[in-house]
């Protein structure tokens, strides 16, 4: 169903919840905000709770705006992606980057869990939960195990498949003044 979703996903909008588990069973407070991509590789990640933080990319540069300390981290996309859940909805290609496998379907959700086949990623695990709907698999909820072991779970809500966006709606320019830290 995820490959289903991805080959019919040409572009989407959603907001998110996104809470953290850590190792230990702590949880962190819950994080929110909205999520936009167009393929191949375009995105916007905008955290608006607890704290602002922009995750913007054109599909060749990643920009990360931290509000608070007023910085900007410029990376490169080839470097900065492989193996990460923002490869796996952005549409790079999914079975060159990762091990599908389909899990038991569970809370009236189809499960796929995406392991990274490259040993660089930051992530162990990716699992994706996908609603059958009558327009085509819904993207509902993703939860991942990061190298520190802390599991996130990502709730999308609101979702809006196949969006036309502005043209350069996926570039970012940092504010005057901001501290702009480049990434080799």
């Amino acid at each position: 169903m995820l490959l289903q979703w991805v080959q019919s996903t040409r572009s989407a909008r959603t907001d998110f919840t996104q809470t953290v588990v850590d190792d230990k069973g702590k949880t962190s407070p819950p994080s929110a905000g909205h999520f936009e991509f167009e393929r191949p590789g375009k995105f916007r990640w905008i955290y608006t709770k607890p704290y602002r933080q922009d995750i913007i990319s054109d599909g060749r540069t990643i920009w990360t705006y931290d509000h608070d300390l007023d910085q900007v981290t410029v990376s490169p996309q080839s470097r900065a992606l492989s193996g990460t859940p923002a490869a796996l909805l952005a549409g790079e290609d999914v079975n060159r980057l990762f091990v599908l496998s389909a899990l038991p379907a569970a809370q009236g959700l189809a499960w796929v869990q995406a392991v990274p086949r490259g040993k660089d990623s930051s992530f162990d695990w990716v699992r994706i939960g996908l609603k059958a709907t009558p327009q085509g698999p819904e993207l509902v909820e993703m939860q991942l195990r990061d190298a520190f072991r802390r599991t996130s779970t990502i709730v999308f809500s609101d979702a809006h498949r196949n969006v036309a966006f502005p043209a350069g709606s996926f570039h970012f320019t940092a504010p005057q003044g901001a501290s702009v830290i480049q990434q080799p």
